[in-house]
């Protein structure tokens, strides 16, 4: 089976060289940057399936590399993990706005980065399970509603399947309940990137642009649970 591909972001080359050998020693092929430029640029070549980046980093900080790794289409659903020493309310908001799954406190010990890593990617699989979704669609008779399945639910943002294409930039209303807790998430999101299945299905992936702290904190509530 093949190797989960981890990338790691830190401007200080004795923790970036402790956290990769951990890592590799979990088993994980890893990535490393040490800057979030680096990080931006290995991030879109190589597309890891998690990426975790140090929030203190100068010239490009933690949160300006997810923001801008959001913004390239392939990464918009990406796990991504800010991790700092410390963290205000605001700074931990800025994260969260830049898009990153999670802000996390930085790991005291290097061998408790492999839980952390362990833990995000259980929400990952988890993100995996099905779930309905409505949104409003314009088309030459007005808006209209239409049902969908959605996969790949994170705090970012989420995959939608439907029976006709939705185009790259659309801004969407969308609403669904989380399973379990019945959660009502109404929101809009913007489509970034579309593609058309070999099973004939149409997916697009949406990412967030006005959810609530409320309904992220349930998102992720229920993705890790």
């Amino acid at each position: 089976m093949a190797k989960v591909t981890v990338l790691i972001a830190d401007d200080l080359k004795f923790f970036l060289e402790v956290e990769s050998t951990y890592l590799k020693r979990g088993g994980f092929q890893v990535l490393t940057a040490a800057s979030g430029a680096e990080a931006v640029a290995v991030a879109s070549k190589e597309h890891p399936q998690l990426i975790l980046l140090d929030l203190e980093m100068p010239e490009m900080d933690g949160a300006a590399a997810c923001a801008a790794m959001r913004r390239i289409p392939a990464l918009a659903l990406t796990p991504i993990i800010i991790m700092s020493a410390g963290g205000t309310p605001e700074t931990r908001d800025r994260c969260r706005r830049a898009g990153c799954t999670e802000f996390v406190p930085k790991p005291e010990k290097p061998e408790d980065l492999l839980g952390v890593v362990a833990r995000i990617l259980k929400i990952k699989s988890r993100s995996a399970e099905r779930i309905t979704v409505v949104f409003d669609v314009a088309g030459a008779t007005g808006i209209h509603q239409v049902v969908g399945r959605a996969t790949n639910l994170s705090a970012a943002g989420l995959m939608i399947e439907s029976a006709a294409p939705l185009p790259v930039g659309a801004i969407l209303t969308i609403e669904f309940f989380l399973p379990e807790s019945h959660h009502q998430v109404k929101t809009t999101v913007e489509v970034i990137r579309a593609e058309h299945g070999s099973d004939g299905a149409y997916r697009a992936g949406v990412r967030f642009t006005a959810l609530s702290q409320a309904d992220q904190e349930q998102i992720l509530e229920y993705v890790s649970s």
